[in-house]
């Protein structure tokens, strides 16, 4: 009996902790939504040495094991960030939406350092071709390739390894440069018109009064006027290599570290009962983007995290016209529909908003357009759902006209 008793004084402590997780390190936002580092316990996870949880296993590439607690710090942090931030998003869906189509989702690999391409018809592209860095994917279920011995798959989450990539390696249109440079035409336009103008004016005047008549007009005048013209058109036709002289040289972003990125994919994959996982497109971005912003509870996304993000994040405040170009696949990923989806939310009411959006996604489809299919979809769902449909679709339709759709 005295055997039994100071037995149970060594063991007591550990069962006082047993079942428990320890803390993990994770990227939070602060109440000024700057990135801070916080200690966390996890939820759901069924693994007292790995990130294997009921809804979400972490893995490494193409690993099938999930990371385990004893890893890398680096790894370890990242898989801990990825599965915290993933579970606030499922959270949202499953309590605040009450998604059926989530809370019945099967359990998801999320694969981090993971640099292949997606096949799909073989899940991996093969390791040589062209490996992927800077970005994060969701990837649609695959029914596998039996003849190859490839296993059907569930819908994933890819985050890709951070990579330093020189600005002139950069693909990608600049947007806000683009635009700069139609404004900069304009202006550049009026400048050479109006300098046109004064500088015949002079021409004429000095010629018929003498170079030191006409009220003040002079050679010098004259001369000032042609310079002014052609310092504006020197500054139009070398923007781009003074922009590159004077702009940050190396890009990075490790999408596995910012929490407005996991939401958006987790987004993706909460919305795809409608919104099919084929391809990037304005609609399909700007959706996922809005339910991020809403999980994050601001309307800026990746921003104010230079440590794993030194491209320029998206904000919904900002004030964007329509222009054709948002339809097209390279500009899916602009803040435009964001914005716009954003300042519904506004005119609907807060919580009337968050729910207005996710009824809206039954009457959008991936390859949509912004100007017909967007447009219908938020006046059809007006007319199902406002309280006050004709008063809220005259606001719907006076914000529409506004941004020029």
């Amino acid at each position: 009996m005295k055997k039994l008793f100071f037995t149970l004084i060594i063991f007591l402590p550990s069962l006082a902790t047993f079942g428990k997780t320890p803390l993990f390190k994770v990227i939070a936002r602060s109440d000024s939504h700057r990135a801070v580092e916080e200690n966390v316990q996890l939820k759901d996870l069924i693994s007292s040495n790995s990130f294997d949880g009921k809804y979400f296993k972490v893995v490494r590439g193409k690993d099938e094991d999930a990371v385990r607690f004893d890893a890398s710090d680096d790894l370890v942090f990242k898989a801990a960030n990825v599965y915290y931030h993933l579970t606030k998003a499922r959270d949202y869906f499953t309590n605040q939406l009450k998604s059926d189509y989530v809370t019945n989702l099967p359990k998801m690999i999320i694969r981090i350092e993971h640099k292949n391409q997606f096949s799909e018809l073989g899940h991996f592209a093969h390791d040589n071709l062209d490996p992927q860095f800077n970005n994060a994917l969701t990837v649609p279920a695959g029914k596998g390739l039996a003849s190859r011995n490839i296993k059907p798959w569930g819908i994933e989450i890819w985050f890709r390894p951070q990579k330093k990539i020189h600005i002139s390696e950069l693909n990608a249109n600049n947007l806000q440069s683009q635009e700069f440079k139609v404004l900069m035409r304009g202006f550049r336009n009026q400048i050479h018109m109006q300098s046109l103008q004064r500088f015949l004016a002079q021409s004429v005047n000095i010629l018929v009064n003498g170079s030191q008549g006409g009220r003040g007009f002079s050679l010098d005048q004259v001369i000032r006027t042609a310079g002014s013209s052609l310092i504006m058109e020197f500054g139009y036709q070398f923007y781009d290599p003074i922009a590159k002289a004077t702009s940050r040289k190396n890009y990075w972003l490790d999408t596995a570290m910012v929490p407005e990125i996991i939401y958006h994919e987790f987004a993706h994959a909460a919305l795809s009962d409608h919104l099919v996982l084929s391809r990037s497109t304005a609609i399909i971005e700007g959706m996922a983007d809005f339910f991020a912003g809403q999980i994050a509870g601001s309307p800026k996304l990746a921003k104010r995290i230079k440590k794993y993000n030194t491209f320029n994040g998206k904000n919904a405040k900002r004030k964007q016209d329509y222009i054709l170009q948002f339809e097209m696949s390279e500009y899916a990923n602009t803040d435009f529909v964001f914005g716009l989806l954003w300042e519904m939310k506004s005119i609907l009411g807060e919580k009337k908003g968050e729910s207005f959006m996710f009824e809206l996604r039954k009457r959008l489809t991936t390859d949509g357009t912004i100007r017909k299919d967007l447009v219908d979809g938020l006046i059809t769902t007006c007319e199902e759902s406002c309280e006050t449909p004709f008063q809220d679709k005259l606001s719907i339709l006076k914000a529409l006209n506004y941004r020029g759709l």
